[in-house]
């Protein structure tokens, strides 16, 4: 066991890893043996009193209690960021599930919402629902679009990516040509100053062989592409937090089954600027978008400025954000 943590002082610690075990902490004080990483599991006083758990890039202080051996999380410091979802928790007493925040990756400093280029066009209604989650978390938000080698309509798929996402940079990448790492490499250290990113992205998408290639080392299980789509195959099932040698950290994610939005409002916003400063000039305040008599918004799309299917990507994520 670490002697730092024999002392009566809490050890300071970065989780790095988070699976199905304990949390993995980076101990930011190396004890004489040179142990550095420590498996630790949360303290009952932490859980009973604030009734939170510890995510990768979160800073925690652990304890070691003399009739354990096992370092315990036993503070949890106040997060400057984090990247969240909705997600259902089932209850057993109560005998039916209810829906809590799920915190991804705390102490981020930018999104890259991570989509594959290849046979099939991109998704705009799903690039827009993880925009909102990326918007969410107040940070700043990139969008990665790998697999260029691969792509049958690439000039197409840039211009739907700059339309669904105007105010975001974007960034084409190809991990067999190298195309575009040296920008993935310049967001994580902007102003001189190591970044910590987020990947955001389906399984399959590229996002551990863009860590790999950022490291020039195998470090990430990586899958064979399909030969029917030349989609990629989930590979990662626990988040980690990879340091980078040339700056920055990026944190590796699995692949989410659901983007359930939690309390979203903002993310919304920012992600439908358009239609909400269209719907500034609608008659009434509380506009539906529908049937209302002088929507400013209904108004744009049948002139044309704005897209039938955008406003009603919106309105399905409006009313999950707003129940």
């Amino acid at each position: 066991m670490a002697d730092i943590l024999l002392s009566n002082k809490p050890a300071q610690g970065l989780v790095v890893s988070l699976d199905r075990g304990y949390p993995l902490v980076r101990l930011l004080s190396v004890d004489a043996a040179g142990q550095n990483e420590v498996r630790a599991q949360h303290s009952t006083e932490l859980i009973k009193n604030a009734d939170v758990r510890a995510t990768v890039g979160d800073f925690v202080e652990l304890t070691l209690a003399p009739e354990l051996e096992t370092p315990l999380i036993s503070a949890i410091q106040p997060r400057r960021s984090a990247l969240t979802r909705k997600t259902m928790v089932q209850s057993i007493h109560e005998g039916a599930g209810r829906f809590e925040e799920q915190v991804l990756a705390a102490n981020i400093d930018v999104v890259f919402v991570v989509s594959a280029l290849g046979k099939r066009a991109l998704d705009p209604d799903y690039l827009e629902r993880q925009l909102v989650m990326a918007y969410q978390s107040g940070v700043d938000v990139a969008l990665i679009l790998t697999k260029a080698d691969q792509a049958l309509r690439l000039e197409e798929d840039i211009a739907l990516a700059r339309q669904v996402a105007p105010r975001c940079s974007i960034v084409v990448e190809s991990a067999v040509t190298g195309l575009g790492f040296t920008e993935i490499t310049e967001a994580l250290t902007k102003d001189g100053t190591n970044k910590t990113g987020v990947l955001l992205g389906r399984s399959g998408v590229g996002k551990s062989t863009l860590i790999n290639t950022l490291l020039d080392a195998p470090l990430l299980k990586t899958g064979a592409v399909r030969t029917k789509d030349r989609g990629g195959r989930h590979t990662t099932v626990a988040r980690r937090l990879i340091t980078l040698p040339h700056g920055g950290a990026l944190i590796d994610t699995p692949g989410l089954r659901s983007l359930g939005l939690y309390e979203a409002h903002e993310g919304l916003s920012q992600t439908f600027l358009d239609v909400e400063a269209l719907a500034e000039n609608c008659h009434y305040r509380n506009c539906t978008h529908t049937n209302e008599p002088d929507c400013s918004v209904k108004e744009a799309v049948l002139a044309g400025s704005l897209d039938a299917r955008r406003l009603s990507s919106y309105q399905a994520i409006y009313q999950e954000v707003v129940d």
